[in-house]
């Protein structure tokens, strides 16, 4: 179960008013914009259940559009008897998802994030805004860790990358029965950020289905295909998500702006419980839509969960820098017993 620091953020600070750009191809990318969405603990079978069964008919509709695609060849976990295998848990899953590197990397093993990495192997968003500093940059989230550790343990100094940081935090107290509420709280500041300003790049976190899993918000629900509850909360994001996408398209320019759409989770689940190794808790799912995107590779391969910042990066015509990402610090080896 995720723990959460009691506090809600909205951060727009003056300079990222004064160099925000206009809409269309008004942009340090020529257009280019990212739409990065992430749904925690959504495991794979059960939204392609929903989809099937019309509980998610937005991200079916992306996906069978030009452009579009869906696979479940995606996974989290790292390389099974490697040292980049890793909990699939939410800290290192998305600390992987956010930075594009495993655990042997980030360092990040658990929820309290003990050992991270992050000025090392920092969150994306740094990276872009060190390429092209009046970039717009925006994160929302209701699991306050994505921005408390991972966003700001990657901040230099006090240096702020964002230039949106909302957070809506869940009552920790009472087993974050609020999420449904915290979501739409998160939704409405990204339509607002969307509506009026304009974003290169977005990351929009929605918690509720992990909790749905868990039985947090209600007893009966777990995670599984055959879990009424759980699917009936992925309808309820993939609800979100149909209205994030509708604002999207809605920007007075958009024909001319070149939007990439990622959707994704960081873990699935059994029972109410996730941290393994099992196919039902390893093996997640891509939504996607761009013109841009290895279409075929994706729907082919067996593809990691940190290949989309790579990604992010090639559609916005970055060139990943060396230092990025460098080598993992040396394995530590336990001392041998003492004769």
């Amino acid at each position: 179960m995720k723990s959460a620091a009691a506090h809600i953020l909205f951060c727009l600070g003056f300079t990222s008013q004064l160099f925000a750009h206009g809409p269309g191809k008004d942009s340090n990318f020529a257009g280019e914009r990212v739409l990065f969405i992430g749904v925690d603990g959504c495991r794979a079978d059960a939204l392609s259940a929903a989809m099937e069964r019309g509980l998610a008919p937005q991200l079916k509709m992306l996906c069978e559009s030009e452009h579009g695609l869906f696979t479940r060849k995606f996974y989290a976990d790292g390389e099974l008897g490697t040292p980049t295998h890793q909990p699939t848990i939410s800290g290192p899953g998305w600390s992987s998802l956010l930075t594009g590197v495993w655990m042997d990397r980030h360092g990040v093993k658990d929820n309290r994030f003990i050992g991270g990495r992050f000025q090392s192997y920092s969150h994306f968003m740094r990276h872009i805004k060190e390429v092209q500093p009046h970039s717009f940059c925006a994160s929302f989230a209701d699991w306050p860790p994505i921005h408390d550790f991972i966003a700001d343990g990657s901040r230099i100094g006090d240096v702020e990358f964002l230039d949106v940081k909302f957070t809506s935090t869940p009552d920790a107290a009472h087993h974050f029965v609020d999420n449904p509420e915290k979501d739409i709280e998160v939704r409405d500041a990204a339509l607002k950020t969307l509506r009026e300003s304009n974003p290169d790049v977005m990351f929009v976190y929605f918690g509720q289905v992990d909790e749905f899993g868990h039985g947090a918000v209600d007893s009966r629900a777990s995670f599984s295909p055959d879990s009424t509850l759980y699917l009936n909360a992925i309808s309820h994001v993939d609800s979100h998500i149909g209205e994030l996408l509708r604002a999207m398209r809605a920007r007075p320019k958009y024909n001319d702006e070149n939007w990439l759409v990622l959707i994704t989770t960081d873990h699935g689940g059994r029972g109410n419980k996730h941290g393994g190794d099992s196919d039902e808790e390893r093996k997640i799912w891509l939504a996607a839509h761009g013109a841009s995107l290895p279409r075929e590779k994706l729907l082919s391969e067996q593809t990691p969960q940190t290949a989309l910042v790579p990604m992010i990066y090639q559609h916005l015509g970055i060139q990943p820098k060396a230092e990025w990402s460098p080598e993992p610090p040396p394995v530590e080896k336990p001392e041998p017993p003492a004769k």
